[in-house]
């Protein structure tokens, strides 16, 4: 029998099509909808979260913050290397060895105050690298031949508030 024939209305109480239609309608439809996955990232954090109770802070926050942590004087002769397993590798040039191994006590004791699980420190006899040196130069003064060719260039906008953004604009670009 189709869905027409089962909906076709025949000599009886509107009830009963009602109840027909909804019989019919019932048997047609399919399967009922499936929850979707779960988010990775909520499995994930369930195995994980446990494991990072006793991590504390990673190297590069370590390194960030070494200055802190140890301070000036000893920041700028030492650097943190490596950091794994509570075993914190410290770079420092020969002559400073001797020194920092006394500190290591004092080391370890600010490392856990800053949020570090360091257990053990071990130095390696290198120089530390380079302190970092920004990446943006300071920007050149524009002569007065490339003022007057910015502005030139800018005369016939009739908005001010265009042909002050666009001179801005100019000067950055030019400037480097």
């Amino acid at each position: 029998m189709s869905l027409a024939d089962r909906l076709r209305p025949q000599s009886a109480a509107p009830e009963q099509h009602e109840e027909r239609a909804l019989l019919a309608l019932a048997q047609m439809r399919g399967r009922g909808q499936r929850r979707p996955p779960p988010k990775a990232a909520a499995s994930a954090m369930s195995i994980i979260k446990p494991l990072l109770k006793d991590g504390g802070m990673g190297l590069s926050e370590l390194k960030r913050r070494w200055p802190e942590i140890v301070g000036e004087s000893l920041a700028k002769a030492t650097a943190p290397d490596k950091l794994r397993a509570g075993a914190l590798t410290i770079r420092t040039p020969g002559a400073m060895a001797p020194f920092v191994q006394h500190q290591i006590p004092l080391i370890i004791e600010r490392c856990a105050l800053a949020g570090a699980a360091v257990k053990k420190v071990t130095l390696t006899q290198a120089a530390p690298p380079p302190p970092a040196q920004p990446n943006v130069g300071k920007p050149r003064a524009l002569t007065l031949d490339e003022e007057e060719a910015l502005a030139r260039g800018v005369d016939r906008i009739e908005y001010a508030g265009l042909r002050r953004a666009l001179l801005r604009l100019g000067r950055a670009v030019q400037r480097g």
